[in-house]
C-alpha cells in the first residue's frame, strides 16, 4: 500500500513540474514578446526624433549661412541611438506654399521613419508681390497706374514710397551658378546669343575692370529664345530684337528658374526698341527683371516717331530708378504680373537677418 502511495506522489510531482514548466515557458516568451513589442515602440520614437533632428539641424545650417541646391543631403550619427539622413528639395510643390521642402530619415536598428516639412526661406521680401517694386524715394517712368496689371495682388501695381527696402541677390552665388560663362576686360563688349550654344541656359558676364563698363546684348534680329543673364557690367544695351520677339528665361536649372536679367550694376539697363521695321510690334519679355540701377525703354526713332512697344510679363525690381522704364511719353511699356515671386522668389534673394521656417501644419509623415 505504501509501495503505491510513493508511486503516486511522484506521478503528482512530475505532473506539478511538466505543468510549471509549461506555465514558465509562456511566461517567459509573453516577457520576450512585450520586450521585444516596447523594444520596437521605443525604437520608432527614437527614430522619429533622430529624423526631426535632421531638420532642426538643416534648418541650422541655412540660418548660418549655408547654401543648399536641389537634392543637397546632410547625415548624422548620434552615438548608440542612430542615424539620420536630411535632404533638401526646391521647389516645393506640397501645396503648402514653401520655397522649399525638407525631407529627413531616422535610423534605430532595422526602424526607420521618414517625414517632411515645408520651409518658408528667410529674407522672402514683400517686394516680390509687385509689379514693380523701387527703392526708397524712387520713381518709375510711368504716367499712369493703367500699364499695370497685377492678376494676382490686385490693386498693389507698384511699391515706391519712403519705407520701400529693395531686396539684393547674394551675387557670389550668382556669379558661380550658371551653365555658359564669360568675361570681357576694357571698358565695352558685345555678346551675341549663339541659338544652338547658349539657347535655355544660365549665362553669366563678368566685367573684369573697375572702370565704368558696358555690355551690348545683341540679338541679332532673332524672333524668340530662352536665356537668363547675370552680369556685372555697370550698363546693359540690349537692341537687335525681331518686332515679334519673344525672351524668355531659361529652363530650370538646379532646381529655380532664373530671372531674365540679374544687374548688379549701378548704371541702366537700355532696351533698344528704335530699331523695329514694323511700328505696331509688341515685344514680351516674360520673367524677373533685376536691376540694382534702371532701366530706359527706348521706342522712338530720331526722337520723333514712336515705334511698337513693350510689355513685361513678370516683375521688376529697380535699384535706382531715374530713367524712361515707359518710354518717352512714360505710357508705351506695360506690365503684367502673372507669376507670383512673393511665394517663388528668384533664388539667392535671402536678406540678412531673416530665418528660415517651417510653415505652419506643413509636417508630415510617409508611412
Amino acid at each position: 500500500m505504501q509501495k503505491r502511495e510513493g508511486q503516486a506522489l511522484i506521478v503528482v510531482v512530475i505532473i506539478i513540474a511538466i505543468t510549471m514548466a509549461i506555465f514558465a515557458n509562456s511566461y517567459t516568451t509573453q516577457l520576450r514578446f512585450h520586450s521585444e513589442q516596447e523594444t520596437e515602440i521605443y525604437q520608432r520614437e527614437q527614430a522619429l526624433y533622430l529624423a526631426e533632428t535632421g531638420i532642426n539641424q538643416m534648418i541650422f545650417n541655412i540660418n548660418s549661412g549655408t547654401t543648399y541646391n536641389n537634392g543637397d543631403s546632410i547625415d548624422g550619427n548620434i552615438n548608440g541611438i542612430g542615424t539620420y539622413t536630411t535632404s533638401y528639395y526646391s521647389p516645393d510643390n506640397s501645396g503648402f506654399g514653401g520655397n522649399a521642402y525638407i525631407e529627413s530619415i531616422g535610423t534605430v536598428g532595422s526602424i526607420s521613419r521618414k517625414v517632411f516639412v515645408s520651409v518658408q526661406l528667410g529674407g522672402i521680401s514683400d517686394a516680390f508681390k509687385y509689379c514693380l517694386f523701387t527703392s526708397t524715394g524712387g520713381r518709375d517712368g510711368i504716367a499712369n497706374d493703367s500699364y499695370f496689371t497685377n492678376f494676382i495682388y490686385g490693386n498693389n501695381y507698384k511699391y515706391n514710397n519712403s519705407q520701400a527696402t529693395v531686396p539684393h541677390p547674394d551675387w557670389s552665388k550668382y556669379s558661380t551658378h550658371w551653365e555658359r560663362g564669360y568675361y570681357f576686360t576694357g571698358a565695352n563688349a558685345t555678346y551675341q546669343p549663339f541659338y544652338w550654344h547658349d539657347n535655355n541656359k544660365v549665362v553669366y558676364i563678368e566685367a573684369r575692370d573697375t572702370s565704368p563698363t558696358t555690355l551690348t546684348i545683341d540679338f541679332q534680329n532673332r524672333r524668340k529664345i530662352k536665356l537668363s543673364i547675370a552680369t556685372n557690367a555697370t550698363n546693359i544695351i540690349i537692341k537687335n530684337m525681331d518686332g515679334s520677339f519673344q525672351w524668355r528665361p531659361a529652363k530650370k536649372f538646379e532646381g529655380y528658374t532664373f530671372p531674365l536679367i540679374t544687374h548688379s550694376g549701378s548704371g541702366r539697363i537700355e532696351f533698344d526698341f528704335n530699331q523695329i521695321e514694323n511700328f505696331d510690334e509688341t515685344l514680351k519679355l516674360s520673367g524677373f527683371i533685376y536691376t540694382a540701377g534702371y532701366i530706359e525703354m527706348k521706342y522712338d526713332l530720331w526722337g520723333i516717331l514712336p515705334i511698337s512697344s513693350g510689355e513685361i510679363d513678370g516683375e521688376i525690381i529697380e535699384g535706382n530708378p531715374h530713367g524712361k522704364l515707359g518710354g518717352n511719353d512714360g505710357e508705351e511699356t506695360t506690365i503684367k504680373y502673372t507669376k507670383d515671386y512673393y511665394t517663388t522668389p528668384p533664388p539667392y534673394f535671402i536678406l540678412p537677418g531673416d530665418v528660415t521656417k517651417v510653415l505652419p501644419g506643413s509636417f508630415r509623415e510617409e508611412f
